[in-house]
This record gives C-alpha cells, structure tokens and sequence, in this order.
C-alpha cells in the first residue's frame, strides 16, 4: 500500500516534465544519428552509390546542428529556434546540390518536424503560425528537390511529413489555447469570489461596528454599562473582521499552497454563533436552527451561512432597532431559510452594496436549483425566504 505521506509525482506526471521529454527527445534523436552514420557508412566515398566527401559531411554537420537546436529549443525565442534549424537545412540543401550529396538525414528531417511543430503551436498569432508552416514547407521540399531531384515520389512524402507536422502544431495551439481559456475563466471566477467574500467579511463587521459605535455614542452618558457592552462588541466585531482579512491575504499569497481554499468555508452550525453575535445581548432576535442528521447536498450548508449573514447586515443597515428572527428547517429534504424583521424604513430596500447584497444572495440560490423572496409585507416586516430542493444526501 503506497504511503500516504509519500508526495513524489505519479509517473504520469513525470513523463511529461520538461526533463524528460527532452531526454527521450535526445535519445530518439541519438539513435537516428546512429542509423544515418551506419548508412553513411554504407555509402561512403568509393562505394557503389556513394557520395562525394564534402556532401557526406555537410549532410552530417547540418544533422548535427539541427537536432542541437531542436533539443534546446525550449531555452530559445521560437522565432530563433525554427529560423534557425528552416535556415541551416535550407543552406545546407542549396551546398548539397553544388557538392553533391545522398538524400537528406533521417535526423534532419525529424528535426524539421519537431521544430515546425513546435513553432506553429508557440507562434504568438495565426499569421505568425502561417508564416512558420510556409518557411517550413520551402525547406522541406527544398531539401527533398535539391538533393534527390524534383521525383513526385519524394516530394508527396516530404508534403506528407510537413503536413503532420502542422497538423501536431496546429492541435498543440488548439489546447494551449483551451488551457488558457480555462484558466482566465478560473481567474475571474477567483475573483468574483474574493470580491463576494470581502463584501460578506467587511460589511457584515463594518456595519456591526457603526451600528455599536452610534449605539454607545446615545447612551455614554446616561448608561455607560451599556457604552461599555457596545466597546466590547465593537472591538470582538474588529478583531473578527482582521482574522477573515488575514484568511483571506493568507490565501492568495504568491507562496500558499496550490490547493489551499481561497475563501473560509461554513455550516448550519454557525448560522447559531452567528445569530449570537448580531444580537450582541440585546435580546431582540430570536433564531431556530435545525441541522438534519444526514449530510447536506454540497454547498447548501455554507450557501445557507452566507445568505443568513448578508440578510442581518441588511437588518443593520436598512432597520431600526428591528426585533429579527431566523429560521432554517429541513423539510421533505428541501432547505427552507427565513430571515425576517420589523422596523422597515419607509422607501428603504435591502438591496445591499457594491452589488454582492441581493444580487449575490440570489446567485447563489439560483446555482443549487433554489428559490428566493425578499421584500417587505402590509405589516411593514422585511423577509427574505429562500428555499432549495434535494439539499439533503440520502
């Protein structure tokens, strides 16, 4: 059984490390160096069908470069590496047809193709990637031609190579671009939620801190028992709002793990504490929260968390000195949320700030396939009412 505790990379994603991809580069393009030097050898100089010396060695020396090239690519621009490798195949066929020569080196031409390839995928536009899959088609069948003459044989299988070339860089730049998609998509969902989670921290604080603040500014001198309760709450609401900011840049540091959440994650069971903390001992708010014994659907608990926190700070913010109740029951496995309260100022509408009040509320209702009421009724009592379906596991 392997060790939990053992966090090597599986194979798989060793095989596709940089590393090792250029050593199997490197040793498949050794082993066509070898296959050509024993074909050279077959064909040097004074045998039957071989060819002149100086052929044999620009034949060899343009091998050599080009697959030293093709292997450090990825340290040079793209630009460099396949200007570079179309170059020296292109000079070396024009020396070759001068000089004489035997037909291009199985390693040249496995370097053109991995050099086309890559540079079509890195290429930064499409006309950039047309323009290497043009030069690139140029020195293959001016390789063929120049060397081995204009035969039909070999010009269709160098447009063959060329082609699948194109077509593996082609097919790279698609997914390349998919990964970078997928990413900017995952950026902005990322902040989107930052931006949700600050407005939930923050405001629901801040706003419990200028309410105590207002409180204890009315009664400094006629109770100041009660001054006191509203410092102690205001500097408990301060030192909550710091711990949720200093969760909050833990996690997007540059140096927090890959995996680490970015936002604090809730239940059922902190609607209560929750509750608690807003009454701040006033006794004006009564809550009833039933956690069922099976597992909620995921999501539901920390959705029903953030719903009930934004509708209390909209209490604070839009109600004055409300008496609030809050329910949240498990019926027929739906999950049914109620916040209500009285004091509703005339013309005043919880609608929240910044666009995360309301808004957000019913974002995150909507994504669990729920529902959400929130107005003010004839009795000027404001409610919001969400309820979501299948929210328990069975």
């Amino acid at each position: 059984m392997p060790d939990p505790d053992d966090r090597r990379p599986p194979r798989a994603t060793w095989l596709r490390s940089r590393a090792a991809t250029t050593a199997l580069e490197l040793v498949a393009l050794a082993g066509l160096l070898v296959v050509d030097l024993e074909l050279g050898a077959r064909l040097a100089p004074g045998t039957p069908g071989g060819a002149d010396v100086a052929g044999a060695l620009v034949t060899a020396l343009v091998a050599v470069v080009v697959a030293v090239v093709a292997l450090v690519r990825r340290r040079l621009p793209w630009w460099l590496a396949t200007g570079a490798v179309l170059a020296v195949s292109t000079v070396g066929s024009l020396v070759c047809a001068v000089v004489g020569s035997p037909s291009p080196s199985l390693t040249e031409a496995a370097a053109l193709v991995v050099v086309t390839a890559s540079g079509v995928r890195a290429a930064p536009t499409s006309r950039a990637a047309a323009g290497t899959a043009a030069g690139a088609l140029v020195a293959v069948v001016g390789s063929v031609a120049l060397r081995i003459g204009p035969q039909a044989t070999g010009v269709l299988l160098a447009v063959l190579v060329w082609g699948c070339a194109v077509v593996a860089g082609v097919t790279g730049r698609a997914v390349r671009t998919r990964r970078a998609s997928a990413l900017d998509q995952a950026r902005r969902a990322e902040r989107t939620e930052l931006a949700r989670e600050l407005h939930d921290v923050v405001a629901h604080q801040v706003t419990g801190i200028v309410v105590q603040a207002q409180a204890a500014v009315a009664v400094a001198r006629t109770d100041p028992a009660r001054a006191t309760q509203a410092f102690e709450a205001i500097e408990a609401a301060g030192a909550e709002a710091l711990a949720g900011m200093r969760r909050m840049v833990g996690a997007i540091r540059e140096d927090a793990e890959p995996d680490a959440p970015v936002t604090v994650r809730y239940d059922l069971a902190d609607i209560a504490p929750l509750v608690d903390r807003f009454d701040a001992g006033r006794g004006r708010t009564t809550s009833r929260v039933d956690v069922p014994d099976a597992p909620l659907a995921p999501g539901v608990g920390e959705s029903a968390y953030r719903i009930v926190r934004e509708a209390l700070t909209n209490v604070r913010r839009h109600a004055v000195d409300p008496s609030t109740h809050v329910t949240v029951r498990v019926v027929d496995d739906a999950l049914r949320l109620e916040v209500g309260n009285d004091g509703v100022r005339r013309g005043s509408a919880h609608r929240g700030s910044g666009g995360f009040g309301l808004i957000g509320m019913a974002e995150r209702v909507a994504a669990l396939g729920g529902t959400l009421h929130a107005g003010a009724d004839e009795a000027d009592t404001w409610v919001v009412r969400v309820e979501i379906p299948a929210a328990v596991t069975r």
